[in-house]
């Protein structure tokens, strides 16, 4: 209806060349009346009249002129502001459109944020599981070994060769436990981070106790001399995580046992001469009276997957990343790791605990 009417009142609008004949006539005729009251003879005005008729037609004309152009702009101008409205209107609608695609992003986005959490809980978990359960496995899978080496060696009594056949082929499967054991205890430790430290009040006494229990089969079938020499004085729990501690000492400990020759001696010491230092903490060292480190190879010895040639001569099996995650775990700790070593008189390896993490 407001079209209509707008319509209508546009089809009333006055042509301006009418508009303005009406208003020349008018003109006119009045100058006509006005000169003739005046008495101006007919002659006069005729030549008075011409121009001024002529100058109100040219004006018509003019104004005429100057209207259609207005027309056309107008015309123009309404086409344009309803292309610019037909392009705010689609931009309204794009915009819309956005603005509801943002929110169904921002929602897939919350949903994949929140799966992300549950992955990284779950890769957690598995990660914590495969840390403990395989830590659990390694010290009795070697106590089993060593248990079947001792039988092989006839330590224990004679056997036939039908019952060393069986008792190889045992050994044999534990070793290929431990050796898988061990590859995912190493690569446990390369994904993991900082975060998965589980730092704990721990009696350090008692848990080194533990881990030596578990060497003494293995120590026993090479008759090592095997001792553990701990501090008179008690010494206070300190925050560590038990776990990774456990799986320095147990690498230390089977590194000293495995390259020493029968009869040889291990010694481990935990020692309090630090605690009362700026910086207080416990030292725990490894010595041993094995093949000892080659000079040249010191440098290399903490390095990812290097095993010195007098050791592969030993042993030949071994990823060579013991001792370096080993010193991660400590200097991660905030502590550190260094040792001492002479090929041929054995290796002494050390390593610090702080009384107080910061």
């Amino acid at each position: 209806m407001i079209e209509s009417a707008d319509s209508r009142l546009k089809n009333r609008e006055v042509n301006p060349l009418i508009f303005w004949g009406i208003i020349t006539v008018a003109l006119a005729v009045s100058l006509v009346l006005i000169l003739n009251a005046v008495g101006v003879s007919g002659g006069v005005y005729v030549l008075l009249l011409i121009p001024i008729v002529a100058y109100l037609a040219i004006m018509g004309f003019f104004l005429m002129y100057v209207s259609r152009l207005n027309k056309e702009r107008s015309k123009l101008l309404s086409g344009r502001i309803e292309v610019e409205q037909g392009r705010a209107e689609e931009f309204a609608r794009l915009n819309k459109e956005l603005s509801d695609y943002a929110k169904q992003l921002f929602d897939k986005d919350f949903e994949l944020t929140l799966a992300n959490k549950r992955l990284q809980s779950l890769e957690q978990a598995k990660s914590k599981f495969i840390s403990v359960t395989t830590h659990q496995l390694r010290t009795p899978l070697s106590a089993i070994k060593w248990t079947f080496h001792m039988l092989l060696k006839e330590n224990l009594g004679k056997v036939t060769s039908e019952q060393k056949d069986f008792l190889q082929k045992g050994y044999d499967s534990t070793q290929r436990m431990i050796a898988i054991v061990n590859d995912l205890l190493n690569v446990d430790f390369i994904e993991a981070d900082k975060s998965d430290y589980n730092f704990l009040p721990t009696k350090i006494v008692e848990l080194m106790e533990g881990v030596i229990f578990e060497f003494k089969i293995p120590a026993e079938s090479k008759k090592l001399d095997f001792k553990f020499i701990k501090p008179q004085n008690p010494l206070p729990d300190l925050k560590i995580d038990p776990v990774k501690i456990s799986m320095v000492l147990e690498n230390l400990i089977d590194n000293a046992i495995k390259y020493c020759p029968d009869k040889s001696k291990v010694t481990i010491y935990l020692k309090d001469d630090r605690i009362n230092t700026a910086d207080g903490s416990v030292e725990v060292v490894v010595a041993d009276t094995g093949i000892g480190i080659a000079s040249a190879d010191r440098d290399k010895i903490f390095h990812r997957f290097f095993r010195a040639p007098n050791a592969i001569k030993i042993k030949t099996d071994g990823s060579g990343l013991g001792l370096y995650i080993a010193k991660d775990i400590i200097e991660r700790h905030g502590g550190q790791m260094w040792f001492e070593s002479k090929e041929g008189a054995g290796s002494t390896f050390h390593f610090t605990l702080p009384l107080a993490r910061h």
